[in-house]
């Protein structure tokens, strides 16, 4: 007997998704969602989540998504019909016994296939705008030379005082310590008219940290200081930054002429890690889920790496996966099972690595907490960007893995057991040939350190990357990882 689609959404609207799936995964409910630890990957931190309200569940971890019956179908194995009868008797709604229950509007089944991104592309603002933007950003520049307090909290995350003249900051005092308020028109800005008053609205500028972005940080063609955007952190209140309305959101790109990048979420953030390393630029998105403008996608394809540091908290974990989609997609999946470094610029594109900072969760707050932010940095980096740099965290390769006087490398009988999976083999005859390397697996924090510096290349990546060793590691019982006790 056919079911229609009418029939399933009567059935599924007659239950919660959540009560179902809780009883089989532990939820916490957060928000208008509830988090579990996925039945659909290993994992330590929940990544899992269900909606009550849309009826769905989604994995941030590994993608898994659906709604109640794809879940018992994925999960416990049932059939689509009993899954269906199931449902249906929690819902207190009558079928025929033993009938079998055909959707009438099955759908093919789809493609497995990558979404094909388009890289947007953004106008420059009215000359107006622009005209008021310069006269603004530079008040507010020499108002932020004058305060000692911002100055300080600026270098305290990397930012030096060189930087702030680099990059045109500022600091919006505001006027008699109040928002400023212009009028749209005088900035170039259409009319608009507020619905409960019938006044026209004025153009809000708040107290903050002004960061703008000017045409001479992006790329430099005619020598011009042109502002494109401003953006203000404000002090306190929400939202904690604001854009100026008739901005161009350009993504800000800094040292486009470099091969290497760091991937992160705010301005800020982006002159710290340029103003640390001279080996990579940097691109700030605003936010984890923002995607490259149409420049800035085409220079990211063109270089040799990326390092994805967003923000290190469950938003940025999840957007790695458009990163790693669009940029360490394989072309052939015999040699890039195997990873081999440096990677052929015409076999494939940039290796793309997730590479958080060591503590906090950006590197404004990592270089406050003391962190080394060039030694970071060029740790992440392939060997053929950082030669004739410092030796910091390099490990040996399997190529160079000839003892060291003194080094115990153990011998055939300290080799994994056959059946280990051939990445975890890797894994453990890399950290046996580089036997200063430690893995630190902690609920706040997974890392690779040397001498406690960090620790880029293979290893790296098959500690970092998602997939079967990630998921070995996070289960793993102990906080710190060596060859020794690497296999349990």
């Amino acid at each position: 007997m056919n079911i229609s689609k009418e029939q399933i959404d009567e059935i599924k609207s007659r239950v919660d998704i959540s009560d179902i799936i809780s009883e089989t995964v532990a939820l916490k409910k957060s928000g208008k969602n509830h988090f579990g630890c996925c039945p659909f990957h290993q994992e330590k931190t929940p990544s899992f989540s269900t909606n009550s309200e849309k009826q769905i569940f989604y994995c941030f971890g590994c993608g898994e998504s659906g709604d109640v019956i794809q879940f018992l179908v994925k999960a416990t194995g049932k059939t689509f019909n009993q899954a269906i009868e199931y449902l249906a008797e929690r819902a207190g709604i009558a079928l025929i016994p033993g009938t079998e229950y055909i959707p009438t509007d099955k759908k093919e089944p789809k493609k497995n296939t990558k979404p094909e991104f388009t890289p947007s592309e953004h106008q420059s603002p009215a000359d107006l705008w622009q005209e008021r933007a310069q006269k603004f950003v530079s008040w507010a520049h020499e108002n932020l030379k004058q305060n000692k307090e911002v100055m300080d909290w600026l270098a305290n995350r990397g930012i030096s005082a060189a930087a702030v003249d680099k990059y045109h900051l500022g600091w919006n005092p505001g006027e008699n310590g109040k928002d400023i308020y212009r009028p749209r028109q005088a900035w170039g800005l259409a009319v608009e008219i507020k619905e409960e008053t019938g006044k026209p609205k004025k153009l809000w500028i708040p107290i903050g940290l002004v960061v703008p972005l000017s045409t001479d940080t992006v790329v430099s063609e005619d020598g011009q200081f042109q502002i494109v955007r401003i953006r203000i952190r404000r002090a306190d209140g929400e939202p904690r930054y604001y854009v100026i309305p008739g901005s161009a959101m350009s993504t800000m790109i800094l040292e486009p002429w470099r091969k290497a990048f760091v991937i992160v979420e705010s301005e800020l953030d982006a002159i710290a890690v340029t103003e640390a390393s001279d080996l990579a630029g940097a691109v700030a998105m605003g936010s984890s889920h923002t995607k490259p403008d149409k420049f800035t996608y085409a220079i990211l394809r063109d270089s040799t790496q990326i390092l994805n540091a967003l923000d290190y908290d469950k938003a940025g974990a999840s957007a790695m996966i458009w990163w790693d989609e669009q940029f360490n997609e394989p072309v052939n999946p015999a040699r890039d099972s195997k990873a081999n470094y440096p990677r052929s610029e015409a076999e494939r594109g940039p290796v793309c690595d997730r590479w958080p900072v060591p503590k906090g969760k950006d590197p404004g707050e990592a270089f406050a907490l003391g962190i080394d932010l060039k030694s970071w940095i060029e740790a992440g980096l392939v060997p053929a960007l950082t030669l004739g740099k410092s030796e910091t965290g390099k490990v040996k390769s399997e190529k160079d893995s000839s003892p060291s006087r003194g080094e115990d490398k153990g011998g055939s009988e300290n080799m994994p057991p056959e059946d280990t999976p051939e990445l975890l083999k890797e894994l453990y005859k890399l950290l046996r040939d580089n036997p200063g390397v430690k893995i630190i697996n902690t609920p706040e924090r997974l890392t690779v350190l040397k001498n406690d510096r960090y620790v880029g290349g293979r290893i790296n990546e098959l500690v970092m990357k998602p997939g079967e060793v990630n998921d070995y590691l996070l289960n793993h019982p102990e906080h710190e990882i060596t060859w020794k006790n690497l296999l349990i």
